[in-house]
């Protein structure tokens, strides 16, 4: 019988393209191999106004949040 698959969300905020942070985001999220990440990326997040949505979302779906500024 297969495992079910698990999961969890990855939240990867950025003030600029996120690449760097993606790429670190991944290599973690690897090490987990009988999960899954889902990733939600955040990228040009430069006002209070943009932070305060991504939190609103983060609320709705919580998991590990990875932040580069």
């Amino acid at each position: 019988m297969n495992k079910p698959q698990s999961f969890f969300h990855l939240h990867l905020i950025s003030d600029a393209t996120g690449e760097t942070l993606l790429a670190a985001g991944r290599a973690a999220s690897a090490q987990y191999k009988d999960a899954r990440a889902i990733e939600h990326i955040y990228p040009l997040i430069r006002t209070e106004k943009q932070v305060t949505k991504v939190f609103e979302d983060i609320e709705e779906e919580p998991g590990i949040i990875l932040y580069t500024v």
